[in-house]
């Protein structure tokens, strides 16, 4: 049975599936469903599937409870995942589980931080001198390696963790290793070093500079801004705290840059982080887009800049054969993407809310 299907950017594909994958229509049987618009699925870009909130920073990863977050982003239609870390790997386990039960899957093992430069006990705490062999200790398995350039320390504001010699270091040993550096940042200092070195995509970067976004586009890098994220973080300070200023300060920069970003061809991602449930990523995008990326860039941000920007097929022959159908166009509405109608995951049916596929049996 062969689907004809219309994408986000209004082509037409005709696909049919065969054991989890898309591939040439085998049949003259038509599933017409060109009157939705369809994505590959939407990407959650900094995710943490260890736990349900930053309340929970305490918990160790529980592989149940991992499995019951992916599970839930599978039920809102995001297909894709990149796991930024955790105090422990547990959440690397969720790749042994059946591709159709989770979203893709990409993921850090135990987060890097500096000397006493994130929450006590959290991650692993190495110095300057330390940081390559930390990294090069890391668990591959998930393509990821998550560091904290910088962190606040009462009556100092953000202070660096690292300087931009250990994070050059770092990222030559990952990439040696093919595995991707993330550095969260929210001080104005860690950006540029971050950049320079060479790490891969910026998370949050709220003190990102034109320069910064020119360097991190000429070698294909990637920004999560997590602005839903960092508006729920500055909610816990008070309006006139230096933290609150930092914050406010650095997301109106957010704000300036995102439209460039995307003029310079930075693949702009959202990521849910903790400031947002399981599978809610698409508020993230219609943040975006108020804070001044076009509507066309937050649906990209949304998922298919996601599977561009790791190099993942999709909607073609050989590749997972996912699909998220929307009832109208996102690029009209962004807020369309917090309401997919149904949801198709390596050819099983996750959900579908429009009730037209039982008609022609399962797909």
């Amino acid at each position: 049975m062969s689907l004809l299907i219309r994408t986000w950017n209004d082509s037409l594909k005709q696909l049919s599936i065969s054991n989890g994958s898309w591939i040439e229509p085998d049949s003259d049987f038509e599933v017409d469903l060109s009157r939705y618009w369809g994505l590959p699925g939407l990407a959650d870009c900094h995710a943490h599937l260890a736990v349900d909130s930053l309340k929970d920073v305490s918990a160790a990863g529980e592989i149940e409870g991992i499995k019951r977050r992916a599970f839930a982003q599978l039920q809102s239609g995001v297909f894709l995942v990149i796991d930024k870390g955790w105090r422990d790997d547990v959440v690397l386990r969720l790749m042994e589980s059946p591709p159709a039960t989770r979203p893709e899957l990409r993921a850090a093992g135990r987060i890097i931080t500096g000397q006493h430069g994130y929450f006590p006990g959290f991650g692993v705490e190495v110095s300057d001198a330390e940081l390559a062999a930390a990294v090069k200790e890391s668990d591959p398995s998930g393509g990821w390696v998550k560091l904290i350039g910088d962190w606040p320390q009462k009556g100092r504001g953000p202070v660096i963790n690292f300087s931009e010699e250990a994070l050059a270091d770092a990222c030559r040993i990952a990439h040696q290793a093919e595995l991707r550096v993330a550095i969260h940042t929210m001080g104005p200092h860690t950006p540029g070093m971050a950049v320079r070195a060479g790490c891969d995509s910026i998370e949050h970067g709220l003190y990102l500079t034109e320069r910064d976004l020119e360097l991190l586009s000429s070698r294909g890098g990637a920004w999560v801004p997590t602005v839903c994220n960092t508006e729920d973080v500055m909610s816990g300070f008070g309006p006139g705290s230096t933290a609150a200023r930092v914050l406010g300060t650095g997301l109106e920069n957010v704000r300036r840059l995102l439209p460039l970003a995307a003029e310079m061809g930075v693949a702009v991602l959202a990521g849910s982080d903790l400031g947002l449930p399981h599978g809610r990523v698409s508020m993230e995008a219609v943040r975006l887009h108020q804070y001044g990326l076009g509507a066309r860039e937050s649906v990209e941000a949304a998922g298919p800049s996601a599977y561009g920007y790791l190099g993942l097929p999709s909607l073609e022959v050989g590749a997972s054969a996912d699909l998220l159908l929307f009832d109208s166009d996102p690029a009209e509405n962004v807020s369309v993407l917090t309401r997919p109608v149904i949801g198709i995951r390596c050819g099983e049916v996750v959900f579908d809310h429009a009730g037209v596929l039982p008609e022609w049996g399962a797909v």
